[in-house]
C-alpha cells in the first residue's frame, strides 16, 4: 500500500494568513447574479437553488468586484459557484473580526457545488479596495489559471469587510448532481492537462474510502452510494512524483448538505498540545474502531520526528510534508534516527483545537485512507502551538500511521 500524501487538501481547507493584521482562514478549500452564454453575453439570472443543484465548474460574467482581481490576477475567471460558497460565508459572519472556520468553508463549497479546493481571505478596513489581497492571490496563484471571487459587507460602524476567494483551475468536472437517491449511479469524467492515472477516492459517511482508478478520455461509473449521506469525493494526480488533489466535491444521498456554522468572535484560551495529542490518539482509535479496525499502538521512537516537523510548519505558519529550505520531512529524517526502515502515511492539518483538526483530516478522503490503513501497526502524533501573539494560536498537527513490513525500527545510538 502506498502512502497517499494529497498535500494540498488539508493545507488549503486551514491555512490561515495575516492580511492588514487580521486573522485570516483559507480552507478550502461560492452565486448568483448572471450567467454567460457561449457567445459571452449575460443572461437572466438564474436562482441559486436551480445553480447549486450540479457540482460543477460556472465560468459567468464577472461583477464589478470580481474585475478588480481579474484585472490583477494572471489568467484568472469568476465562477459563479466561487462567489456563492463566499456569499454563504460572508452571511454566516456574526462579527466582522470573526475568523473563518475551515470546516464553514468546506461545507460553502460543498454546497454551491464548485468542485475544488479552494482559499478564502478576508480583510476589515474603511472601505478602500485592500491591494493587499489582489497582491497575495496573484503571488499565491504563481501565474496559474485560477478562479476567483471578491465580496464586500459594509457594517453599522462604518467599517467595510472585504472577501476573497481563490482555487487554483487544475481540471474541469462534468456536470453531476448534488443530491442523489440511494443505490443510484454517478458517472464521473475529469478533463485535465495532468498526465498519467488519476485516482477517485470516495468517502462513505461511514465506511471505508473507496479507491477508484480513471482517466481523461472515459467516464466511470461509481455505485457506492448504499447509505444515506454525504459522500466526498476526491480526484487526485500524481504530479513529480507527489500526490495532489486537483478536484473536490461532495454529494448527498437522500440526505441534505449542512450548512456552516455562524462565525462569531470566541476569545478561547490557547489549547495545550501535551493534552491535544493525548486527544487525538483516542480519536485516532475510535475512528479505526467504528471502522471495523483494530487500534494501532502508540510509537514513542518517532514522536520527537513528528513533534519536531509540527514545530516547523508552526514556525513557518505553513502546512507541508516537506518544508523546502527548513526540512525534508519526517520519513527522511526517521531513516538516520532508527533501523530497519519504516513505511509512513502522514497527514499534517492545522485548526485551534485537536477535535477541529481531526474533523479537517477525516473530511477528506485522501487522508482519511491514511488514517484507516489496514496494514499500520502503529502511529506517532505530534502537536506544536503557533508562536503568535496578536491571534488566537493554532496547533499543527501530524499523523505518522506507520507500517513495519521488516520489524520494529530501533533507535539507533548516536554517533
Amino acid at each position: 500500500m502506498r502512502s497517499i500524501r494529497p498535500e494540498s487538501t488539508v493545507y488549503r481547507w486551514s491555512r490561515w494568513m495575516a492580511v492588514a493584521g487580521v486573522a485570516l482562514a483559507g480552507w478550502v478549500s461560492c452565486a448568483g447574479g448572471q450567467a454567460v452564454s457561449p457567445s459571452g453575453t449575460r443572461e437572466l439570472a438564474v436562482p441559486n437553488q436551480v445553480r447549486q443543484q450540479q457540482a460543477r465548474a460556472r465560468p459567468w460574467g464577472a461583477s464589478d468586484l470580481d474585475q478588480l482581481l481579474i484585472n490583477t490576477v494572471p489568467d484568472a475567471r469568476a465562477d459563479a459557484g466561487l462567489a456563492s460558497a463566499g456569499r454563504e460565508l460572508l452571511g454566516r459572519i456574526v462579527e466582522p473580526t470573526a475568523a473563518i472556520d475551515p470546516i464553514a468553508v468546506s461545507r460553502a463549497l460543498a454546497r454551491a457545488g464548485y468542485p475544488a479546493p479552494a482559499r478564502f481571505v478576508k480583510v476589515l478596513n474603511g472601505g478602500a479596495f485592500p491591494e493587499q489581497i489582489a497582491d497575495t492571490v496573484a503571488a499565491l496563484s504563481a501565474g496559474a489559471p485560477v478562479d476567483v471571487t471578491l465580496l464586500r459587507r459594509d457594517w453599522s460602524d462604518g467599517t467595510t469587510l472585504w472577501l476573497a476567494g481563490w482555487a487554483p483551475r487544475r481540471a474541469e468536472l462534468d456536470p453531476i448532481p448534488l443530491h442523489i437517491t440511494l443505490d443510484e449511479s454517478v458517472p464521473i469524467r475529469v478533463e485535465t492537462e495532468e498526465r498519467g492515472q488519476l485516482r477517485l477516492f470516495v468517502s462513505q459517511p461511514n465506511g471505508p474510502v473507496h479507491e477508484f482508478q480513471i482517466s481523461g478520455e472515459a467516464s466511470r461509473w461509481v455505485d457506492v452510494f448504499h447509505s444515506p449521506g454525504v459522500y466526498r469525493m476526491e480526484v487526485v494526480a500524481e504530479v513529480h512524483g507527489r500526490a495532489r488533489v486537483i478536484l473536490m466535491f461532495a454529494v448527498a444521498v437522500d440526505a441534505t448538505l449542512p450548512p456552516p456554522d455562524h462565525m462569531s468572535e470566541t476569545q478561547l484560551p490557547p489549547a495545550d498540545p501535551v493534552a491535544a495529542e493525548a486527544r487525538l490518539y483516542a480519536l485516532l482509535d475510535e475512528l479505526r474502531l467504528a471502522h471495523g479496525l483494530p487500534s494501532v499502538r502508540q510509537y514513542d521512537t518517532f514522536e520527537p520526528l513528528a513533534r519536531e516537523h509540527s514545530a516547523f510548519m508552526a514556525a513557518e505558519g505553513r502546512l507541508g510534508h516537506v518544508l523546502e529550505g527548513v526540512t525534508p520531512g519526517v520519513a527522511f529524517h526517521a531513516d538516520t534516527y532508527a533501523y530497519p526502515k519504516a513505511r509512513f502515511f502522514e497527514d499534517v492539518a492545522t485548526a485551534h483545537s485537536a477535535e477541529a483538526a481531526h474533523a479537517l483530516v477525516v473530511d477528506s478522503p485522501g487522508h482519511l485512507r491514511n488514517l484507516l490503513c489496514e496494514a499500520c501497526t502503529h502511529v506517532s502524533i505530534g502537536v506544536a502551538l503557533e508562536p503568535v501573539l496578536d491571534r488566537p494560536p493554532r496547533l499543527f498537527v501530524t499523523w505518522e500511521l506507520m507500517e513495519f513490513p521488516h520489524g520494529v525500527p530501533r533507535r539507533m545510538p548516536a554517533r
